[in-house]
């Protein structure tokens, strides 16, 4: 098998991280954290670049995320033995779909969050992965907050 196929191994084992209640950010979880950051850029589109460490629309907080799923990426790639030259694009496309909270959908978590990665290596083969997940705007009133540490 060719080194590159590995790269839609790595593409699902990251998206599949991402929307884990596991993606935590500061103690919350990171898919509640990018909801509010939607609501608040007032843009239904977060798009995650993880080779060069870059979150549209800009938000400090979520350099973090950033960072962990960056550093997953390349530690991955290099656990796979695939040369970094081979992987000419990583990105995560968060989209929202708000919804009003109304009781047959859940008032916990009433909004769908579609989340999907590509991955494309140096020869034009692109690996994409989508997964839909529920959630709701992040509210540290309403949230258990994890009790990991973080480094920045």
């Amino acid at each position: 098998m060719s080194k590159r196929k590995l790269l839609k191994n790595i593409a699902s084992g990251i998206i599949n991280s991402f929307i884990s209640r596991n993606n935590d950010v500061y103690g919350y979880w990171g898919i509640g954290k990018l909801y509010s950051l939607m609501v608040l850029s007032k843009s239904m589109e977060v798009e995650i670049n993880l080779i060069d460490k870059i979150i549209k629309p800009k938000n400090k907080e979520l350099k973090l995320l950033v960072n962990i799923y960056s550093k997953y990426l390349f530690s991955q790639i290099k656990k796979q033995g695939i040369k970094e030259e081979y992987l000419s694009k990583a990105t995560i496309e968060i989209k929202g779909y708000p919804n009003k909270p109304i009781l047959a959908l859940g008032r916990l978590a009433p909004h769908r969050i579609r989340c999907k990665i590509i991955i494309e290596n140096d020869l034009g083969k692109k690996y994409s992965l989508e997964r839909n997940v529920w959630c709701r705007e992040h509210n540290p009133k309403l949230e258990s907050k994890s009790t990991r540490n973080y480094e920045n």
